[in-house]
């Protein structure tokens, strides 16, 4: 059983901001969305229980810093990081965190999420 239900999604196009958070809430998740790494950031609580994040959040920090912060904040967090343009090597991303390349779907991306979820659970 799934211990996800609210998910913090960061991207910075609103095109797919919004496709993602209804596809989401289509299937039961509570998305909540932000277009910057500094929103994310601030919108990170003990609420969210998991994170997809793009790397290229145009002017500010990108996405990799972000699940950096993320990480730290709340250890065991599940956090997907995504990229059309930026292939993040393993150093780049934090402990657990996986990259999925755009354009992705929405099974692999919440296929990401559950697999750091029972890796936690082990």
């Amino acid at each position: 059983m799934s211990n996800l239900s609210k998910i913090l999604v960061v991207e910075d196009s609103p095109i797919l901001l919004l496709d993602l958070c209804d596809q989401l809430e289509e299937l039961g998740y509570t998305p909540v969305s932000a277009t910057t790494a500094g929103t994310g950031a601030r919108l990170i609580d003990a609420t969210i229980t998991a994170m997809i994040t793009d790397i290229e959040l145009g002017d500010g920090p990108d996405g990799l810093a972000l699940a950096r912060v993320a990480s730290q904040a709340r250890p065991g967090l599940p956090i997907v990081v995504v990229s059309g343009g930026v292939t993040p090597t393993a150093a780049d991303l934090p402990a657990g965190a996986i990259f999925v390349p755009k354009p992705y779907t929405l099974e692999a991306i919440l296929d990401a999420l559950h697999r750091q979820e029972m890796a936690a659970a082990a």
